[in-house]
């Protein structure tokens, strides 16, 4: 057979096949840990990863908070307080995290015999605290030149009216007549209540 190469005649294109996805794996589990006293008092969230990564390597997590930032200042808010949800991998030994620094227990069952396995949670049990989350940041029930307080922070307890509240909920624009000068600072939603105007 006489080659192609030279012959001034193409090879036909190879028509590029698309890998078929995957399918779809059964929803994912979750190892229920509880913090130790230790663990409750930390605000800095990336701390608690940071652990979990030192001990049991690169794992999914799901901590019921959320860190909002304020100019230089962060605050954590907690949804739930006490427990973080560690995404099941088989062979992962979670029992590590037991009584060290940041973590009290791993929340387990008798198994018999003596063994012990861990309690999972399926994946839907966590959407009720996955929206709750979600409202801590995105709670906005502010308009345009209304009478605000400042619930956290470094300016709690002043007052200032709204001058914008962004489309998506999560900032507000506050007008705070310090005595110095007057200042706009964002703020999310949770860090401001309605002021009584008397």
């Amino acid at each position: 057979m006489a080659s192609l190469k030279g012959s001034g005649r193409k090879t036909p294109a190879k028509k590029a096949v698309k890998p078929l996805a995957p399918p779809p794996g059964p929803p994912p589990k979750w190892v229920v840990v509880q913090l130790s006293s230790l663990g409750e008092r930390e605000k800095n969230i990336d701390i608690i990863k940071r652990a979990v990564k030192q001990m049991l390597g690169v794992v999914e997590m799901f901590i019921p908070a959320v860190v909002q930032k304020v100019r230089n200042e962060s605050h954590t808010m907690v949804y739930m307080d006490g427990y973080v949800f560690i995404r099941f991998q088989e062979g992962t030994n979670y029992l590590k995290l037991q009584d060290t620094t940041y973590f009290k227990s791993v929340l387990c069952a008798s198994a018999g015999g003596g063994r012990r396995s861990y309690c999972l949670l399926d994946d839907f049990v966590l959407d009720g605290m996955r929206d709750g989350v979600k409202n801590l940041q995105t709670k906005s029930e502010f308009e345009n030149g209304q009478d605000v307080k400042i619930t956290k922070g470094h300016f709690k307890g002043l007052c200032g009216k709204v001058m914008l509240v962004y489309e998506d909920g999560k900032k507000v624009q506050v007008h705070v007549p310090l005595t110095s000068k007057p200042v706009l600072i964002e703020f999310p939603p949770n860090f401001l209540e309605k002021a009584e105007v008397s």
